[in-house]
């Protein structure tokens, strides 16, 4: 692990023009999708997308990835899919996991084709390095399925987009994203809400685990590098803010500012009563994302290099963790998160 400061002196946001260029997103009223729909259109872009709730305002259709052809007369003229929409965490059945994001983005990947388009963005994750693996892992390294929901049906998604890619059917490029964070990300959001709980805000091991946070204007940034640069084709991309933090100092931190408080287990403590708190949730109807794949990810061993994306992309990341830190606190108290 190192410190998140950012030497900003010789960075630039990127601020590529992209006139003439029509994107189409999926997942567009996410909070990925959103912040990258507004970067594009700023950049000149004509932008589109899909979502389950129809944003007109926006040119954002309804529809579900899983029944792209209800929707795929909305991908006319359009050259570039940036295929973020997904089911996250442990809060939905495999099987519900699987059909959206394994079988969903093979559907919409051939719409694309079928519709002309010569260009598929996946957004996959880190996940799809597992829970255990080298600190400074990088793109090279072989990635692994390990039974936990997310993390399996990532690694599919990535082997059927690769797949087209392979046989001349459309150029691919791959995302995979830190911990996505900042102002009403739910890295932000849970961890308070859990916070403020009577119970708390679990953390396995002490928080000796590492964070591995891409705040969200820098992963847009290099999403648009990847969007501009033609040698990003074929090609699989980390993105995170450039090193990991002790999950203790990054929760550490919310903690502070909203005067919620951080709970600790041992690791055999903490994965087995995640899954069956976790578990017993979900039977009642809840949401809950607790399992111990949750407690695994708040435990990896290190963090992941981003080298190759600045040596092929020129991506830096500019929003240090300091700066993230003032921009959520200004955003927790204008939101009534947290008490002004």
């Amino acid at each position: 692990m190192t410190s998140l400061a950012t030497d900003s002196a010789a960075a630039v946001r990127p601020s590529s023009r992209l006139a003439g260029r029509s994107v189409f997103v999926t997942g567009a009223n996410g909070f990925i999708g959103r912040a990258l729909c507004a970067r594009l259109r700023a950049l000149g872009a004509q932008v589109a997308g899909v979502d389950l709730v129809a944003d007109p305002d926006h040119n954002v259709v309804g529809g579900d990835v899983t029944t792209p052809d209800r929707w795929q007369s909305a991908l006319a003229g359009v050259d570039t899919v940036v295929h973020t929409a997904a089911l996250l965490g442990a809060a939905h059945p495999l099987e519900k996991s699987r059909e959206v994001n394994v079988i969903g983005t093979s559907r919409v990947l051939s719409a694309a084709i079928e519709a002309g388009v010569s260009r598929f963005v996946h957004i996959s994750s880190v996940a799809a390095y597992g829970f255990d693996f080298p600190d400074g892992v990088d793109e090279t390294h072989p990635v692994q399925v390990n039974g936990d929901v997310y993390t399996d049906t990532k690694v599919n998604s990535e082997a059927v987009v690769l797949a087209r890619h392979a046989a001349g059917e459309i150029d691919v490029t791959v995302i995979r994203p830190g911990d996505v964070w900042g102002p009403g990300s739910i890295w932000v959001r849970v961890p308070i809400a859990e916070m403020l709980k009577p119970t708390g805000f679990p953390l396995p091991n002490g928080g000796d685990g590492v964070f591995s946070p891409v705040h969200i204007d820098n992963f847009v940034d290099g999403m648009v590098l990847a969007l501009h640069s033609g040698d990003a084709s074929g090609q699989i991309f980390t993105l995170t803010d450039g090193a990991g933090v002790r999950c203790g100092d990054f929760f550490g931190r919310l903690a502070e500012m909203s005067g919620g408080t951080i709970r600790t287990l041992p690791m055999v403590i903490a994965a087995p009563l995640a899954d069956v708190l976790g578990g017993l949730l979900r039977r009642l109807g809840q949401s809950s994302d607790l399992s111990a794949g949750a407690m695994l990810l708040l435990n990896r061993p290190g963090t992941y290099s981003i080298e190759k994306a600045r040596e092929i992309l020129g991506y830096e990341p500019l929003v240090s963790i300091d700066e993230g830190m003032d921009r959520v606190r200004a955003w927790a108290r204008e939101t009534g998160l947290i008490d002004r």
